[in-house]
């Protein structure tokens, strides 16, 4: 199994006056990828990356299909943790997906979501998964519980659509019980601002990725990035989560990139491009990360339009 990673662009709204609450927007991209290999085995044997965690999800599956055999779980390659690329709800589907291959089990990725507790708020990244594009989901009514929000919008990236990331090495990033203290510690947007910003969405962002306006696109994920931002500021005390975040997307902003944003909490942050713009640019992003006594990482993402590669070998 080789999944996708995502960049997720906001929440569109935290006060759920209409009835529901949160509702997402993101996209699937081809790299950094989880790579796992997985056979039948008598036991449960995990090797590789993040072996604490990949047991404690095989564990969580095994009993609850009360499979007695085992599987053999190798992750070859890992997606950064705490970084803004989704990378705990890739690490879930992708061991519960290859469980359920294995044992004929014929789990769906929401089943599978659900089972790990993947689907409290954000449905991007199952939805990721199982689909890859653009997404956008429907959020959780007040009285759900443990349900996978529903996919409301889903539609291909534009193949020549291409990513610049940069991951500046800062302490940043939330997640977890951080990410949940942050909700609980700032008040609800005002309706104006959930209004302009799922406005935004529906009348620029959707139409122009089925007609593949890369510029009115772009301009519409730096202005709900823009919003939101100034939204989260008192929390992550800035518009972004750290200066030099902020500084890297002005570059971006400045070197050509059409839209630019903050993916969730960080430190990852993107600017969408067009295809033959995006080597040099990611040059001048990765000497910016670089300079001085900082250090990162720079890498261009192509769309991901299928979601996760599953290839079942007898």
């Amino acid at each position: 199994i080789k999944t996708p990673s995502r960049l997720h662009f906001a929440m569109l709204d935290l006060r759920g006056d209409l009835g529901r609450k949160f509702g997402s927007l993101g996209v699937a991209i081809d790299t950094p990828n989880i790579k796992l290999i997985a056979e039948p085995a008598d036991s449960l044997r995990v090797e590789g990356l993040r072996t604490e965690r990949v047991v404690n999800y095989a564990e969580i599956m095994l009993k609850a299909y009360e499979i007695d055999d085992g599987i053999h779980l190798k992750i070859e390659s890992d997606i950064p943790e705490h970084s803004g690329f989704g990378s705990g709800t890739q690490l879930a589907l992708a061991v519960g997906m290859a469980i359920s291959k294995i044992h004929d089990l014929d789990c769906s990725e929401e089943e599978l979501a659900v089972k790990f507790g993947r689907s409290k708020r954000s449905g991007i990244g199952t939805y990721a998964f199982k689909h890859g594009g653009f997404i956008i989901d429907g959020g959780h009514r007040a009285e759900q519980k443990n349900r996978l929000p529903p996919l409301l919008f889903h539609s291909s990236i534009p193949e020549d659509w291409r990513f610049i990331i940069g991951i500046p090495k800062i302490n940043s990033g939330r997640s977890g019980d951080k990410e949940l203290n942050a909700f609980k510690k700032v008040e609800p947007p005002p309706t104006s601002l959930v209004a302009k910003a799922t406005h935004i969405v529906l009348m620029q962002m959707m139409p122009a990725i089925l007609e593949e306006d890369i510029e009115t696109f772009g301009s519409a994920i730096t202005e709900i990035d823009s919003i939101f931002g100034g939204y989260w500021e008192n929390i992550q005390g800035g518009r972004y989560s750290h200066p030099l975040i902020e500084e890297g997307v002005d570059f971006l902003l400045n070197a050509g990139a059409y839209g630019i944003g903050q993916s969730s909490w960080g430190p990852a942050f993107y600017g969408l491009i067009e295809k033959e713009k995006a080597p040099q640019v990611e040059k001048e992003l990765y000497k910016l990360l670089n300079s001085g006594d900082r250090s990162g990482f720079a890498f261009t993402a192509s769309p991901n339009n299928h979601g996760a590669h599953i290839e079942v070998r007898n």
